[in-house]
């Protein structure tokens, strides 16, 4: 409660004198070469006046140079005190949120050790400093009665929101004629690459990259529309999210919510060069099979989120042992022997022999208790914030699956460099500490080189989760499809078709909502089913050999000569009988550790070598769809050649 006091001084009734009373603070500046303010003072404190020797040591001072004895004049500004509880404002729940980002699960332990989890510090208008050794420590600002989160400062900040939005452009590729097409929502315009790459830079536009068979026009309309829909969903959440903000870019948005949502997690540790080729070496995708020229009656099923929801366990170790070599599809080799501790006690399970090996260099990295945070405690908040706009499906829903299904990939995301050479560029040197991984062709006469450092592979915020969140998605899958394996025809990453009989109930009992329950196993669909040719394990349409294949079967399709383009791609790949037998031993080399896929590589430059070098009269021109172009791929890498 304030009170103020006001008289005219006996002796000089032109001066007001006013007394206040209450919880005030008080600063006074005065004039030197500019106004020089003192600090924040209460009514129950001595005053706070600015002085030189505040900021300087009188050594450094001129003689003719100090604070003045007198002023002639001075301001005093006067304010509330700012309040030294939070909540007691017009966001009343601003504590609780806070807390409830930091603690996520750990909201449901008993109060005694809820309270020695997290170390929590103030700073702001109130200051306190926590004992705590606990690992996860957090800092809340308190200005005005309001709490909020502070960023740590050891951790990356990758996802900054933009100040104002930027405009979209969608665009298209055509990789044969080397030009991009762009559309602004007014009109499309046919650029060059070069062009391209030029405006990707721009402070004021995002692009964004149409969907197969979507056009200009209607990928404009759909990002637009997710814009709006997600951005009312997560008002109504507490964080609203405006991806125009975040660049357009799903990525971003999902490292930005992530941030958001995990302030209290520990900065990651540095990985050294050792340790990051452990990782390396044992991240491998999920299971893929396919039973080759099966026909029959299907029933396929899915994990519901499964990657989302397998981020909440516990991490142990990677080890390079051998493990027993069987035709099982429940079971996926590394062809560098180095497994996380999930894989080997899979692979126990199953019956299979394990063997850690011995000769003399490391066979094991292991991450002790105290390196370790349980996953649901990083990730819990993320999830179910996500969730809960999946759930309800439309628009809003569909973004929110994609930014789920994005979290993983971004945080573990490696690092790569890439070089551009052309048939009329100068020749460049490899980049110091880089390794080449790749040469693809991207056009005519134009080849991209891609490069990793051996000693810093990741460029994502958290790269050690990988192997042992990809491990336990297969883990889940195996010991879900076990008890059917003869009824098993084809398996991808989280779904399987199982062999059914039309006329009898499923062999999964899946309940209906169960697209709502994270991990759950759902129904999708059922009918005849063809596999003509079924990719090998191992073989993701994510590796590059698969992208690459795809690329050249769309470089076919789009040309406007395609046998022509065919024969000139084999005088290009084997131009003399010599550049045929270097090519074999090379491959031979290279793929030594897999000589199945040797083999088959093999098989496609037979193929080459029989074409001939003359380009003939092309024949009418045969549009090739995605699905024929993925059925030849099929073809080259299953068991046909």
């Amino acid at each position: 409660m304030l009170s103020r006091l006001v008289r005219h001084l006996p002796n000089r009734p032109d001066i007001i004198e006013v007394k206040y009373s209450g919880r005030k603070q008080f600063q006074i500046l005065l004039p030197y070469e500019n106004w020089k303010p003192g600090q924040w003072t209460t009514n129950g404190e001595d005053a706070n006046l600015f002085s030189l020797l505040d900021h300087y040591d009188a050594s450094q001072l001129p003689d003719n140079i100090g604070d003045p004895e007198r002023f002639d004049n001075f301001i005093i500004y006067m304010r509330d005190s700012p309040a030294v509880s939070g909540g007691c404002g017009d966001t009343n729940d601003c504590l609780y949120q806070c807390l409830k980002m930091v603690y996520g699960s750990y909201s449901n332990m008993p109060q005694k050790r809820l309270a020695r989890s997290i170390a929590i510090n103030v700073v702001g208008d109130h200051t306190y400093i926590s004992k705590s050794p606990a690992q996860r420590r957090i800092t809340l600002t308190l200005t005005n009665g309001h709490y909020s989160l502070a960023l740590n400062p050891d951790r990356k900040h990758p996802s900054f929101e933009c100040k104002r939005p930027k405009k979209p452009i969608t665009y298209q590729e055509n990789e044969v004629k080397d030009t991009i097409h762009i559309y602004n929502g007014k009109e499309i315009k046919p650029i060059t690459v070069q062009q391209f790459q030029k405006l990707k830079f721009s402070k004021n536009y995002s692009f964004i990259l149409a969907k197969r068979q979507e056009s200009l026009e209607k990928a404009y309309i759909r990002i637009n529309a997710e814009r709006d829909a997600f951005l009312q969903e997560t008002k109504k959440l507490g964080i609203p999210i405006d991806i125009s903000l975040l660049d357009w870019n799903i990525k971003r948005m999902t490292l930005w919510l992530f941030e958001k949502l995990s302030v209290g997690i520990p900065a990651n540790k540095p990985l050294d060069a050792l340790e990051a080729q452990w990782i390396s070496k044992a991240m491998m995708g999920g299971i893929i099979w396919a039973q080759n020229n099966w026909e029959g009656y299907e029933r396929s099923y899915d994990e519901t989120s499964l990657y989302p929801s397998i981020q909440g366990y516990s991490h142990f170790g990677i080890f390079r042992a051998s493990i027993e070599k069987k035709d099982t599809l429940l079971f996926r080799y590394n062809y560098h022997n180095v497994y996380t501790h999930i894989d080997l006690t899979r692979a126990k399970a199953l019956g299979l022999q394990v063997t850690l090996i011995q000769d003399g260099a490391s066979n094991a990295l292991i991450y002790e208790k105290e390196t370790r945070i349980r996953g649901s405690v990083i990730f819990e908040e993320y999830v179910d914030f996500l969730f809960k706009i999946k759930n309800q499906g439309g628009i809003a829903g569909q973004v929110a699956k994609r930014i789920l299904n994005t979290l993983w990939g971004a945080l573990c995301q490696r690092k790569k460099t890439y070089k551009t050479l052309t048939t009329s560029s100068k020749s460049f040197d490899f980049l110091d500490g880089k390794v080449l991984d790749s040469i693809v062709p991207i056009g005519e006469e134009q080849w991209r080189f891609q490069f990793t450092n051996p000693g810093n592979p990741f460029k994502g915020e958290y790269p050690r989760i990988a192997p042992f969140l990809l491990a336990h998605g297969r883990k889940f899958i195996s010991e879900t499809v076990q008890p059917y394996v003869d009824k098993v025809r084809r398996i991808h990453i989280d779904g399987f078709i199982l062999e059914e009989d039309v006329n009898s109930s499923l062999l999964i009992a899946c309940a209906k909502d169960a697209f709502k329950t994270l991990k759950a196993l759902k129904f999708e669909k059922e009918g005849e089913c063809v596999i003509l040719a079924g990719l090998q394990d191992g073989y993701g349409k994510e590796s590059y050999l698969i992208k690459n294949h795809v690329n050249y079967m769309k470089k076919i399709e789009s040309a406007n000569n395609p046998e022509g383009y065919i024969h000139y791609t084999a005088k290009k790949l084997l131009p003399n009988k010599e550049s045929y037998h270097e090519k074999i031993a090379k491959i031979q080399a290279k793929y030594s550790f897999n000589p199945d896929l040797a083999f088959r590589i093999i098989k496609v430059y037979d193929l080459y070598k029989h074409i001939p070098k003359e380009t003939k009269e092309a024949p009418p021109r045969h549009k090739l769809t995605e699905d024929e172009a993925e059925d030849v791929l099929d073809e080259l890498l299953g068991n046909k050649l």
